[in-house]
């Protein structure tokens, strides 16, 4: 069982953070055994060639490629050139030590999301070398607050390799799936178009980009998500301002809106005129 005081004891964080170019990590330890780590681990490669296995997966190690380990995860090194990178080895209480509202990143069960590998596109790795440089630049130096400066820049730094794998797998969705998820979409909007008028959270509840979503349904149905939530609640409005006595402010609130004025610039949007004069105009 390998823990983070193993291989460091000078470092203030040794207990909790250790960041070590790819090499002297290696040097620690012997390469030829199995181990079973009791932190998290995130490698990051700038050039290096050979494997790792993750509980008997293997993946080759090359330029600007990412590895994640979990708690208890069994691995080795095969190196065959001697690579450039670094280790970042952290702790759950390292991870949980800033604590903040968004429950993407208040605590490491976010953690569940991150992928086992990435290789970092051209036009992210930039990003990545400088959000982990950032964290290595406050990490070099024992002064106030760095603790919880280098456990928000990580928490950023989980964020992006979250971003970065869901586009991976989006931009891989075979087109029976496409239509699927623009199928599940459609039943959302009609089951909480009330609430969610925008896209952000019908992509969330589809674990997707509001940007993949907007495109999906651009695709499958020649008009953005946004106007399609739109047009299922302009078309409840009709509905209700044709075929019931409600008035347009019980209409308003009946469809989610938190004033009588929102809802009458949306219709308004919508029709180029208010609820009102519309009412009047399909009665007559």
């Amino acid at each position: 069982m390998l823990q983070l005081h193993h291989l460091e004891k000078v470092h203030p964080l040794k207990n909790d953070l250790l960041i070590l170019p790819i090499t002297e990590f290696f040097s620690r330890f012997d390469l030829q055994k199995h181990w079973r780590n009791r932190f998290y681990a995130i490698f990051l490669f700038k050039t290096g060639s050979g494997s790792l296995v993750i509980d008997d997966q293997l993946y080759e190690l090359g330029k600007d490629r990412l590895f994640f380990l979990n708690y208890n995860q069994v691995f080795y090194f095969n190196p065959l050139s001697e690579p450039e990178g670094y280790a970042v080895l952290f702790t759950k209480s390292f991870y949980n030590h800033v604590y903040t509202g968004n429950k993407l990143i208040r605590s490491d069960t976010a953690l569940a999301e991150m992928p086992q590998h990435i290789e970092l596109s051209t036009s992210s790795k930039h990003e990545f070398w400088q959000n982990l440089y950032n964290i290595k630049k406050e990490y070099s130096k024992n002064r106030m607050f760095n603790r919880e400066i280098i456990c928000m820049q990580l928490k950023i730094f989980i964020l992006r390799v979250i971003r970065a794998s869901k586009l991976i797998k989006e931009h891989h969705l075979p087109a029976d799936h496409k239509r699927e998820v623009v199928e599940k979409f459609s039943e959302l909007v009609n089951q909480f178009y009330k609430e969610y008028k925008t896209t952000a959270p019908y992509a969330a509840k589809l674990n997707l980009t509001p940007n993949y979503l907007n495109t999906l349904v651009k695709e499958q149905l020649a008009l953005s998500a946004g106007r399609f939530i739109k047009n299922r609640v302009i078309l409840e409005a009709e509905r209700l301002l044709l075929h019931t006595t409600l008035s347009v402010t019980e209409i308003s609130y009946e469809l989610g809106f938190s004033d009588n004025s929102h809802f009458g610039k949306y219709f308004k949007a919508a029709h180029n005129r208010s609820p009102n004069s519309y009412r009047t105009q399909k009665s007559l």
